[in-house]
């Protein structure tokens, strides 16, 4: 049997064990998908983001995700900015220790402590993916408070209901890329939020951007009315 007839085989028996496993990715070797590494992406939100939190001195941003040194390196270099990573995987991965949507709240209380109105960007990743309603309408809430006019949420949503062993971190490449990096976790069934449950949801903020990619994901850029605009 050749090579290529070998990865054919191999290949068609990850996918049936996939199958068995309800559609949870088999880790294969380095370089396949669901290797430790991730695989990178494009991303079409990343740089309008940037150039926006570029225009604005010394801005303020919340990073939904753990502190990913690349990550603080490229924001830093390019935005002198003041950047709070917090970690929202963490205390959505508690399936038995999570409650109604106050223990949210209380988190939000804990980690996004800064002021109203002083928040200029949030790279929210696909955190909204991982909570429960009520979870989603507290964090949605928060953002509408600790976000300035005019400021900025980049997230990102599924559109493919996954129950899967790992979570992702993102890793930026460049201006344009994303490396999606799985983590392991307890708890991560993937909701699916249809596009008017997300406007809903995270009313009163604005959809500027909104791409549906090839790999099953919502991009999306919103952003905060600026004062004096009413609520849609």
């Amino acid at each position: 049997m050749s090579d290529g007839e070998d990865n054919r085989s191999l290949a068609g028996w990850r996918n049936r064990i996939s199958r068995f496993l309800g559609g949870r990715v088999f880790a294969g070797p380095a370089g396949e998908s669901g290797a430790a590494e991730g695989v990178v992406r494009a991303s079409r939100t990343l740089r309008p983001f940037v150039e926006a939190m570029r225009a604005r001195p010394s801005p303020v941003i919340v990073d939904f995700g753990p502190a990913i040194g690349s990550n603080v390196g490229f924001l830093g270099e390019r935005l002198a900015c003041k950047l709070y990573p917090e970690d929202l995987y963490a205390d959505l991965d508690q399936p038995f220790a999570r409650g109604a949507g106050d223990a949210m709240a209380s988190v939000l209380a804990r980690k996004l402590r800064q002021d109203a109105g002083s928040v200029d960007g949030v790279l929210a990743w696909d955190v909204f993916d991982y909570a429960r309603r009520e979870e989603a309408r507290a964090l949605s809430e928060r953002l509408s408070t600790v976000l300035r006019p005019g400021g900025l949420v980049m997230a990102l949503f599924t559109t493919q209901a996954r129950d899967e062993p790992a979570s992702r971190r993102y890793v930026i490449v460049d201006m344009e890329h994303l490396r999606y990096r799985p983590a392991p976790g307890a708890r991560w069934e993937r909701r699916v939020w249809p596009m008017r449950d997300i406007e809903v949801l995270l009313s009163p903020l604005e959809v500027v951007e909104s791409h549906l990619l090839a790999h099953h994901q919502r991009e999306m850029l919103l952003r905060q009315p600026l004062a004096g605009r009413k609520d849609r």
